[in-house]
């Protein structure tokens, strides 16, 4: 088990190796490649489930040279979830990508640096110490930079120097943050409870609020969310896709590790800590989607909607009660399924059409049928219909506000009020999706300026993307379905993350 823990943390590394080799030769096949082995990661990441599922928690560390801390890989309940549906996003990805990316010549140079992200999403998810998992978060954030520009334009250089610049300046912040705690307390190990030490260190504060700035930068929670309105539509639909349904939830990951492993749920429920966290997240999910209504464009729509549901996550968090974490735990998964499929659908429609702004995607469905029947799909999950995962999800945060109230983390008013929050935003994600699936699906098809003779409305031309691009959406929706109506499939893992947790 640990020599296989190994293989798939370091599989998609040495695959964009071997990515580069094969692109000097027959650089068609790398993105066929780049698929088998985002699939082998998820393969060899479900080869530790047997295991994992039975409550063992398989660890390994080793010295580098003469570091003087050891590298440690921890594969428990919670890492192999994140690890699983962080690969299967990867897969489905690459394998979407394999059409789209057909005639871009630097496709083997975005696979290469897609897998090298990868690798360092399965080191942060599967990292067994501070030390371990802030290495394989660097790496994913300065090589993640790569997919943003991946187009060389003028405007995704300005993008990706802004989330370059965001990612160093959390990341020097964590890195002290992470020294620091490591001198107070002797180790750079997480333990379940946290340290007493810190609760009674004079950097208490600081060192919390360090962590959780700069895990946030990267979960583009408010206010440190600037960077996702210029990267989402900057990044190939692909990239963006794992920007927004994976790499996005290692800050979330790093908040659920800073909560319950560094400091203690028990040590943060205080006015300076865990309640303006709370009230972080809450205006995390309203102003995100408010900014998501007033957007034009699509990509930049579901880049502020993405904000909003990462507040969701966060929420779940910071409400210290076993279904608020597993709430939070399970819309990682919601969350990922569905807005992959919006992503993928969205890049669809520019691939196949180049529009791009919401007003002209009237009558899509039309010309599109499938993708936007995936759309739609996607889009009821989002807003919380059953029986998607994202009414699931929904559902467990509420339940999980209210066992927060009965416990007195939070006031019964607060209890109320959070959701109140959930309804609220649910209303609000239906009003930035409803016109967008109406429209395109009763609106009328626009002409052509220049067709002096137009089609009848019977007789409009579809344009739906081949099976390569197709097949890979309907497998997220299909997944978006199953993982609703068989909640306790997911639950199982998710229930022993959050006992092993608390």
């Amino acid at each position: 088990m640990k020599s296989v823990l190994f293989i798939a943390i370091f599989t998609p590394l040495i695959g964009a190796l071997f990515i580069y080799w094969l692109s000097l030769f027959y650089e068609m096949l790398s993105n066929v490649a780049a698929t088998l082995i985002c699939g082998l990661t998820f393969v060899f990441t479900a080869c530790l489930y047997p295991a994992v599922g039975q409550g063992r928690i398989i660890e390994v560390a080793w010295q580098i040279g003469t570091i003087p801390a050891l590298f440690s890989f921890r594969a428990d309940a919670l890492g192999i979830f994140m690890a699983l549906v962080s690969s299967l996003i990867w897969t489905i990805s690459s394998w979407y990508a394999i059409e789209y990316l057909m005639n871009d010549k630097h496709k083997a140079r975005y696979q290469c640096f897609s897998l090298f992200s990868l690798s360092g999403i399965m080191g942060i998810v599967l990292g067994g110490n501070m030390l371990t998992l802030y290495f394989f978060f660097e790496i994913m954030a300065i090589l993640s930079y790569m997919l943003i520009v991946h187009d060389e334009s003028a405007f995704s250089l300005a993008a990706g120097s802004k989330y370059l610049f965001m990612g160093i300046i959390g990341g020097i912040i964590l890195l002290l943050s992470i020294i620091l705690t490591r001198n107070i307390t002797g180790t750079f190990d997480f333990t379940n409870g946290g340290y007493a030490v810190l609760r009674s260190s004079p950097y208490f504060l600081f060192l919390f609020w360090g962590f959780i700035i700069g895990f946030a930068v990267k979960a583009g929670i408010f206010p440190l969310h600037i960077w996702r309105p210029y990267a989402y539509p900057a990044a190939p639909c692909p990239a963006t896709a794992l920007l927004s349904a994976v790499m996005v939830k290692a800050g979330a990951f790093g908040i659920i590790k800073t909560v319950y492993g560094i400091f203690g749920a028990g040590r943060i429920n205080t006015p300076a800590t865990g309640k303006i966290l709370l009230i972080i997240s809450i205006i995390t999910i309203i102003l995100g989607s408010g900014l998501a209504i007033a957007q034009k464009e699509i990509k930049r729509m579901l880049a502020y909607s993405s904000m909003s549901q990462i507040g969701y996550v966060i929420l779940g968090v910071i409400l210290l009660s076993g279904k608020g974490l597993a709430g939070g735990i399970y819309h990682i998964m919601a969350h990922a399924l569905a807005k992959t499929v919006l992503f993928l659908c969205a890049g669809a429609i520019i691939y196949k059409t180049g529009i791009r702004e919401i007003k002209d995607m009237k009558g899509i469905g039309q010309k599109m049928p499938l993708t936007m029947l995936c759309f739609t799909l996607a889009a009821l999950s989002m807003v919380g219909f059953p029986p998607f995962v994202g009414f699931v999800s929904k559902w467990i945060l509420g339940v999980g506000a209210l066992q927060a109230a009965s416990m007195n983390v939070i006031s019964q008013t607060t209890g109320i009020v959070i959701i109140g929050v959930l309804i609220l935003s649910s209303l609000l994600t239906a009003v930035y999706y409803g016109p967008i699936v109406m429209d395109g699906w009763f609106g009328s098809c626009p002409q052509d300026p220049h067709d002096h003779h137009p089609l009848p409305d019977m007789a409009v031309q579809r344009c739906d993307p081949s099976w390569i691009m197709i097949v890979p959406i309907f497998v997220l929706v299909i997944s978006m379905i199953v993982f609703a109506i068989y909640a306790q499939w997911p639950m199982r893992l998710i229930g022993l993350a959050v006992n092993q947790i608390l």
